[in-house]
């Protein structure tokens, strides 16, 4: 049965210390686990609920997003009633033009009509930084239990789990234990790494009319429409605000490292099935091709490959996606290999991670660290000499 949801994806996400991955994409499209991308589990939680459509504000240009949920369709968000992909892109570029008091006033604009026009009973705010795996359904019943006009989600994490300048928040909860929120903080005021605390997750439920009568108040003060900033305006009033406790798998996708560390997670049995077995299955865009073909002299230990590759070298504790060709006598160990990516004979990869169409050379040797692994851009050449070409 469909839910009557509205459902905004704040894509405007900071992801500076992630380039060179998001000099072409937005963080929501990064690939991740071999097939998937970070966009697809928050769709696949609105699927889990039958919602038929979904508002995608993007910072920079939304291509390589489009391209991948094309009409939404795979999510089922592609109803005929009142349903579809709704995409706003450029956003930050957008708001810095001479013309931004127009800017300003079509970004609240595009957000009220949106919602006031579907006849969703809820309004969810998501992002696609923290990947895990949401029962909206189990939110959703949370919410009309404690007959609550907002509801945010949270996790239990300590404090070393996310990185130093990190640039979410925590949640105050109440004393008497009732789930009531009361506040939150920054995390970097946190200086204890073994501190638990209670991670704002950006994702928050509202009725439709609290929602509509906040987005006047963040249109008065030039705010941005987030989860955030949404939860001061409920203390502010001093309104109940509940939190809804998530108990799954979450990686806080923040930087290189970061994200190198959710995908080599994927190598762990637990959390695989943790991620994407313990409540919805996780959906993505069907790409059709040969299985990958591994050859007499091909080495694996504990890796995961997509679909049409061709593999004649080694490969250990890596993740290979689609249409890889590993030569020879090649050895790719700890990395991430993208899409479209050639590795010649000899050439030995240790720590590293490909982004898309990269040519490495023969004898080509790079190697970094678990905690600083190396980055390669798009169309990129890596030479025998270990010197890099950018494409």
């Amino acid at each position: 049965m469909r839910t009557k949801v509205a459902s905004i994806l704040n894509l405007v996400e900071n992801d500076e210390k992630l380039k060179p991955l998001t000099n072409r994409r937005p963080l929501s499209a990064l690939p991740f686990g071999c097939r998937y991308r970070l966009i697809d589990f928050p769709f696949s939680s609105l699927s889990s609920i039958e919602a038929v459509s979904a508002a995608l504000f993007i910072s920079g240009s939304g291509h390589s997003l489009y391209d991948h949920i094309r009409s939404g369709a795979t999510w089922g968000l592609e109803s005929s009633v009142g349903g579809g992909v709704f995409t706003h892109s450029h956003i930050e570029l957008k708001s810095r033009l001479e013309d931004s008091e127009k800017y300003t006033e079509n970004y609240y604009e595009d957000h009220y009509k949106y919602v006031s026009h579907s006849h969703a009973e809820y309004v969810v705010l998501m992002g696609s930084s923290m990947l895990s795996n949401i029962r909206l359904d189990s939110l959703i019943q949370f919410h009309k239990d404690k007959e609550s006009n907002v509801s945010v989600i949270y996790k239990k994490v300590k404090r070393n789990e996310l990185i130093d300048d990190s640039i979410y928040s925590s949640l105050a909860m109440s004393e008497n234990n009732n789930d009531r929120v009361e506040g939150y903080r920054p995390v970097t005021e946190i200086e204890d790494g073994d501190e638990s605390l209670f991670l704002n997750m950006e994702m928050m439920i509202l009725c439709k009319q609290t929602f509509l009568d906040y987005l006047f108040k963040a249109k008065q003060k030039n705010m941005d429409i987030t989860v955030k900033n949404f939860i001061q305006f409920t203390v502010e009033a001093n309104n109940p605000i509940y939190g809804y406790e998530y108990t799954g798998y979450l990686k806080v996708i923040e930087d290189i490292p970061s994200y190198f560390e959710a995908n080599m997670d994927m190598l762990n049995e637990d959390n695989f099935n943790a991620l994407f077995y313990r409540a919805n299955p996780v959906l993505t865009k069907p790409k059709n091709s040969a299985p990958t073909y591994f050859g007499d002299t091909a080495i694996i230990e504990n890796a995961q490959f997509a679909n049409d590759c061709e593999v004649y070298g080694t490969v250990k504790n890596s993740l290979i996606f689609r249409k890889v060709f590993v030569s020879k006598d090649a050895q790719i160990e700890d990395s991430i290999i993208m899409q479209d990516s050639y590795i010649e004979e000899g050439a030995h990869l240790k720590y590293v991670i490909l982004d898309k169409h990269v040519y490495v050379k023969k004898g080509a040797k790079l190697e970094g660290t678990r905690e600083n692994p190396i980055v390669v851009a798009k169309n990129s050449v890596i030479y025998s000499e270990g010197n890099i070409e950018e494409g």
